[in-house]
């Protein structure tokens, strides 16, 4: 039972880490066609990106991750 809990758990942080690799693509799209969401699809990407990386303690891509998360969100309160 915990083994089969571990592996699932594995596979749900590993789609997390996929959707926040793709929600950081789209948002570099989206922000080179000037729309202001992507600044919110690089925030949860990112976001999501450092929970995947912590969960494989991934430490300098976690803060990378934060960081970058942390000047999204400055770039969204710039941009306005």
């Amino acid at each position: 039972m915990i083994k089969d809990w571990e592996i699932y758990k594995n596979k749900v942080y590993q789609r997390i880490g996929w959707v926040g690799a793709g929600l950081v693509i789209l948002g570099y799209y989206l922000n080179a066609n000037h729309y202001v969401s992507s600044w919110y699809v690089w925030i949860i990407g990112n976001l999501c990106v450092a929970g995947y990386s912590a969960h494989k303690k991934a430490w300098p891509t976690f803060i990378m991750s934060i960081i970058i998360a942390i000047m999204n969100v400055y770039g969204y309160i710039s941009w306005k």
